[in-house]
């Protein structure tokens, strides 16, 4: 299998040893960035065609997912980049890249979020440096969250037809029908405390709610720092929680980790809102819930996506639906580029980067 793939050469590249780290002075002239997106990926992150092909003194552009595994070795082997510009389609880094210390890649910038199928271990391990898109990314999922408790709340798939069927009607006969709530003074239940719900909690603060949490492994300090209570366990928080935001990250201990007892734990009415990952819940079991009308559901994400009417809450009138669009937002797409080409010229140049994805980040996340 061959693929067209892009080379520019600004200037002649002197010779280093790959196994240290760059210099300031070898910055502006050893570095070698390689790029693997594909077209529709270019379009949606650099559309005014400001792809960064210019920044560094050698650059290549590859379609790396029309390669199989040899012949990505090979390009990874053969141009020998300090930095790769990667996102969805790109390949997962072979281990023999990932883990040789001698290897002259020391930087992954990877333009949206998780790192856990492209990038070993064992890169971090040796040194290497990750980024992703940051903060940039949480903010609006949480905006996201926020708009899909409110909606569910106030009732919002019910009100064209609510406004077909009852237009006739007395004014608060109408407005009686259509059971709204509100968000103010609820109790609130996060699971999860990475940077989604913490954007959601300084979203939440108006409202004058009483926000707990629970994540495994995060300091209660930093819960408490921010005005929330911290609990022990999902037992603990799910019991009390009124509206219960999914923001915890997918891993082997959380994959259905809200289980059918927990459920059945959840106050009568509750609702449950997940921005997170389908497979964190027990879904046939959150289904019967809400075709019971026990419980109401805000889902952006289920298990099986992409969704489609057949799904079993398609028709249910407590359950609202959006199709995993919590982030980026088709007005920030660009940012998200700018972003990347941002961290991508701090790397060249020695300087300190946005958006490092930790270790410990990376073995919480999915």
């Amino acid at each position: 299998m061959t693929t067209s793939i892009k080379t520019t050469l600004r200037h002649a590249e002197p010779q280093r040893d790959f196994g240290a780290a760059p210099s300031r002075e070898e910055s502006s002239l050893t570095q070698r960035l390689l790029i693997c997106l594909i077209d529709g990926e270019i379009q949606k992150f650099y559309p005014d065609g400001d792809l960064p092909l210019d920044l560094y003194p050698a650059t290549r552009q590859v379609e790396a997912c029309k390669l199989d595994a040899a012949e990505w070795l090979k390009v990874l082997k053969d141009f020998a980049p300090t930095a790769l510009l990667t996102c969805w389609s790109t390949p997962a880094i072979p281990e023999e890249i990932a883990s040789d210390p001698e290897s002259p890649l020391r930087y992954i910038c990877h333009i949206p979020g998780t790192v856990r199928r492209l990038v070993p271990r064992s890169f971090f391990e040796r040194g290497g440096t990750v980024t992703n898109w940051g903060p940039l990314a949480g903010g609006q999922v949480a905006e996201q969250a926020l708009l899909l408790a409110l909606a569910s709340l106030r009732n919002i798939g019910q009100w064209r037809q609510q406004i077909a069927d009852k237009h006739h009607v007395p004014y608060w006969d109408f407005v009686d029908s259509l059971r709204t709530r509100t968000l103010f003074g609820r109790r609130i239940g996060l699971h999860g405390f990475g940077q989604i719900a913490q954007a959601l909690v300084k979203l939440l603060k108006p409202f004058q709610v009483k926000i707990s949490a629970y994540s495994e492994g995060v300091p209660p300090a930093l819960m408490e720092s921010l005005g929330v209570k911290p609990c022990r366990s999902l037992e603990e928080l799910v019991p009390q929680s009124e509206i219960f935001f999914e923001c915890e990250a997918l891993n082997p201990s959380s994959e259905r980790s809200v289980t059918r007892e927990l459920l059945a734990q959840l106050p009568n009415q509750a609702l449950f809102v997940n921005i997170a990952r389908g497979i964190i819940v027990d879904e046939a079991a959150l289904i019967a819930e809400v075709r019971s009308g026990r419980l109401h559901a805000a889902l952006d994400v289920i298990t099986q996506e992409p969704i489609s009417p057949e799904y079993p809450l398609w028709h249910q009138e407590n359950a609202l639906l959006s199709p995993h669009i919590g982030a980026p937002t088709s007005d920030s797409q660009w940012t998200y580029g700018a972003f990347a080409t941002a961290n991508l010229r701090r790397f060249l140049h020695g300087e300190e980067l946005d958006g490092i994805v930790s270790l410990a980040a990376y073995d919480r996340s999915t």
